[in-house]
């Protein structure tokens, strides 16, 4: 069994005793466990061996009724939440390792396995930063992925994340093989991301084709995620506790949009009628680029009163991504 899990974050996959696979969600976690969420579960109807569980409220549920020990209640965040504890964890899966292990191959690998391989090493030329900073996650990095399924990235570390972004803003109409959606692709997109909103569909199809960390290489849908690790912060896991005040609709300005492209992403906000509002926050790869400083906003999510226990100072912030309905858009 594992139990040293320092330095997982977004993008890590943790195999459980129970055979259940969990996704680590964020950057810090508690001294004797981590937050991850039930992502794939046993089946002997796939020939994986395992079935994804979408939905937020199904994992919980399969959960509660199968295996209540990975619902904890966290007391910084006042609520239960889905948490692996480590001497739980059979085994981590790394994304790093998977790409590393993918280009070393002696083996054939199949034509996506291929073509990740193949985007990662246009990114890497393209952006600058190094193989130890770009990894491999999601059903490959598991094991389950068929022909059809998307290519994941992620880059880890702040300054990697920054220098890929800035450069691959510069240079990535030199990277062949690269599409942005556009057409009946990019309306499928926006169905499958944003389906609970057919009423924005027109402003979202807008945000999402000129999202860069998106689109098509070789035929296959990608998405990179930019992930900042432990040692780009100095506090932990239970320097900040939250107090839930139930889902709101929030309009304001936002007036800091520097975090916007990481995964946990967040958006620094002024709102007019709820001074105390501070950011929109969101740990869903979708809420990434979502929007611009300087541009007005309209929101929803759940609201809560976050306490910077290490300050000594209170605000509030929207979580988004949490409910199908939640939305972000410029108004």
């Amino acid at each position: 069994m594992i139990t040293v899990t320092k330095n997982l974050v977004e993008g890590h996959f943790v195999i459980t005793i129970d055979n259940l696979i969990f996704e680590i969600k964020g950057i810090f976690h508690p001294r004797n466990r981590v937050i991850a969420y039930l992502r794939y579960v046993p089946t002997t109807n796939e020939i994986s061996g395992y079935r994804k569980v979408y939905a937020l409220d199904e994992r919980e549920t399969y959960l509660q009724n199968n295996y209540p020990s990975y619902l904890w209640f966290s007391e910084p965040h006042g609520r239960v939440v889905q948490s692996v504890p480590n001497d739980r964890i059979k085994s981590v899966l790394n994304p790093v390792d998977c790409l590393r292990n993918l280009r070393v191959s002696d083996e054939t690998i199949s034509d996506l396995e291929q073509a990740s391989v193949n985007l990662a090493t246009g990114l890497v030329e393209a952006t600058g930063i190094e193989w130890t900073d770009i990894g491999i996650t999601g059903s490959q990095l598991v094991g389950v992925a068929r022909e059809d399924s998307d290519i994941d990235l992620v880059v880890y570390g702040l300054d990697a994340c920054r220098r890929f972004y800035s450069n691959l803003s510069d240079s990535i109409t030199s990277i062949k093989g690269i599409e942005h959606y556009s057409g009946s692709l990019l309306d499928a997109h926006v169905s499958f991301r944003w389906g609970a909103h057919e009423d924005l569909k027109s402003i979202l199809r807008e945000i999402e084709q000129a999202k860069l960390l998106q689109g098509l290489f070789e035929g296959y849908h990608f998405f990179v995620r930019l992930v900042k690790t432990p040692r780009d912060f100095d506090y932990a896991y239970d320097d900040f506790s939250y107090q839930m005040k139930g889902h709101q609709l929030v309009s304001g300005k936002v007036v800091d949009d520097n975090e916007a492209i990481f995964t946990p992403c967040e958006y620094l906000v002024e709102c007019n009628n709820l001074p105390s509002l501070r950011k929109l926050v969101s740990y869903r790869g979708r809420f990434t680029e979502q929007i611009s400083k300087g541009r007005t906003f309209e929101a929803h999510g759940r609201l809560e009163v976050v306490t910077n226990h290490k300050e000594q100072e209170q605000f509030m912030q929207l979580v988004l991504g949490e409910l199908p309905t939640d939305y972000l858009i410029p108004k």
